[in-house]
């Protein structure tokens, strides 16, 4: 063998070195995406356990309230917005929140549902200037 075939067979193995890293590379890549998935819809469900049924119904049906306050990640669930969006609510006054033990801001079933109406009727005003 002369010396540009070892450099040749050389490339090779390194070539076929390379491929198997850059595939196990994306196995890697690849089970941790599924591990991500999978840890957001754990935390979407324990989220979704955590607002009782009764309460979904109050919501959107506006029957007799229940006392239960949620904090304000399970309130932007409910409204579908970022928990950022509440706190900027807080911020202009939109929103004023209960606070609870810990004096942590929680919202009521009364002010989720006041948050609904604000929002809708803010949407009919921008559907009309349109």
């Amino acid at each position: 063998m002369n010396h540009s075939e070892e450099i040749s067979v050389c490339t090779s193995e390194d070539q076929s070195r390379y491929q198997e890293f850059l595939e196990i590379l994306f196995q890697a890549d690849k089970r941790r995406l599924a591990e991500l998935m999978e840890a957001r819809l754990g935390r979407k469900a324990e989220l979704e356990s955590q607002i009782e049924g009764c309460d979904r119904k109050i919501i959107k049906r506006k029957t007799p309230r229940s006392n239960k306050n949620y904090n304000l990640t399970q309130t932007a669930h409910l409204l579908k917005v970022h928990r950022q969006t509440i706190y900027y609510w807080i911020k202009k006054g939109w929103l004023k929140p209960k606070r609870d033990s810990r004096n942590y801001p929680v919202c009521t079933v009364l002010d989720i549902e006041n948050l609904i109406r604000w929002r809708n009727s803010v949407k009919k005003e921008e559907e009309k200037s349109l």
